[in-house]
């Protein structure tokens, strides 16, 4: 059982590591993580600074004022009073200890976001890259396709000369090879955009091709990821938290403070020096109709799990199910492939011997491409899925 379970993961990775090289070369590009990584550290800078704020939140009054008395002895007939006072608002009680909180979910949110860009763009890639190498294939066979009618219109331009094929046969001919000629050069033109289209992604990549033709993991571990429904769940305790905090808004704060006066006064004892310890007690009603209202909405998420849930199954049955499809097509297909290959030869001989006419020789060679066209379209849609669904289940696509 060891045994097979490495060779699995041995061929998963060797199978996966050219599209795992471009698809990390395109992250790297597209600087997501290193995004990430900057909003961390702010995120963590943030934290600290609501810790440092709990004990260390200074502020600081001033104020002077003139008083005029006619009876005081003195000639000015008046005074100066100067007020200095240094505050600090201590959250003694973890009144604010919810922001931490809400901004460690923070962090845990935009992860998730990450995981699903990830995602998306892996998905997308898989997608480009299939079809890049469908063309590629497709305008292989079309290629090898025209070299050897190419040859056998020459044939006919000899038979002509003798009068055994007809100059009408001979134009048809070469319309049809003009027709495929053109399709050719089109098929060309859309595989340099798909590869100039690519490289903007991963410029110093070669473009992979898909191999994997296994599905390597089971449903629950593919359903086992999923960043969406997580994200969810992190929005909805990030509003159950801001919520606790507009319930907690009663909870006093500390204010110490320090006072001087200096009095002007010639009637009294001298300056003035105070040390003072308050407490802070808040009323707002409306604080706690917002908490309720927060967590409505926590609990207007938290009824999405299950529907997010549905999405991703819906998600592995279509790519399970397009996967499943390619693989029992291919089997029809490759089981007739070559008495198609052969039918090729055989009307071609007979075509050069005046045996069959030109549409009967035309049908069977247009039946004869479809056929290769449609199994190179399997292969891919094989591969693409398999390589989906083995790369969101490993979790491989997260990294």
């Amino acid at each position: 059982m060891l045994k097979k379970i490495v060779f699995i993961s041995l061929f998963g990775v060797s199978a996966f590591a050219d599209m795992t090289s471009f698809y990390h070369s395109a992250v790297k590009n597209l600087e997501y993580n290193k995004n990430y990584t900057l909003y961390e550290k702010a995120n963590q800078t943030s934290q600290s600074a609501v810790t440092y704020s709990k004990y260390a939140n200074f502020s600081a009054d001033a104020a002077y004022s003139k008083t005029y008395a006619k009876l005081l002895p003195s000639a000015p007939g008046s005074f100066g009073t100067t007020d200095i006072a240094l505050h600090d608002t201590i959250d003694l009680f973890g009144k604010n200890d919810y922001k931490i909180q809400t901004l460690r979910l923070d962090t845990k949110m935009k992860n998730n976001v990450l995981k699903l860009k990830k995602e998306q763009l892996f998905i997308a890639l898989a997608n480009m890259i299939a079809l890049h190498n469908q063309t590629e294939a497709q305008l292989q066979i079309r290629e090898e396709l025209y070299d050897r009618e190419h040859k056998i219109y020459k044939k006919l331009e000899a038979l002509a000369k003798n009068g055994d094929v007809t100059e009408l046969d001979l134009l048809r001919f070469k319309n049809t090879l003009t027709t495929l000629k053109t399709s050719i050069v089109a098929m060309q033109q859309e595989l340099s955009k798909m590869k100039a289209q690519l490289h903007l992604y991963a410029p110093n990549q070669a473009i992979p091709v898909l191999t994997q033709r296994e599905l390597l993991y089971a449903k629950q571990e593919f359903l086992a990821h999923n960043p969406q429904a997580t994200l969810n769940k992190l929005d909805a305790k990030k509003l159950l938290s801001q919520a606790k905090g507009m319930n907690n808004s009663y909870i006093p704060t500390l204010d110490v403070s320090a006072a001087y006066q200096k009095l002007g006064d010639p009637t009294s004892y001298g300056d003035n020096h105070s040390f003072g310890v308050a407490l802070h007690l808040p009323f707002n009603s409306g604080d706690f109709k917002e908490a309720q209202a927060l967590k409505v909405a926590a609990l207007s998420k938290e009824s999405k799990s299950t529907e997010y849930k549905i999405q991703r199954e819906q998600e592995y049955i279509k790519h399970y199910q397009a996967y499943e499809n390619a693989k029992k097509q291919l089997d029809v297909l490759e089981a007739s492939r070559k008495d198609f290959e052969k039918s090729e030869v055989t009307i071609q001989r007979a075509y050069l011997r005046q045996y069959v006419d030109f549409n009967t020789y035309l049908q069977v060679l247009q039946q004869a491409l479809d056929v290769k066209s449609q199994i190179i379209v399997m292969k891919n849609q094989e591969a693409l899925e398999a390589t989906i669904i083995n790369a969101i289940a490993s979790g491989k696509v997260y990294e």
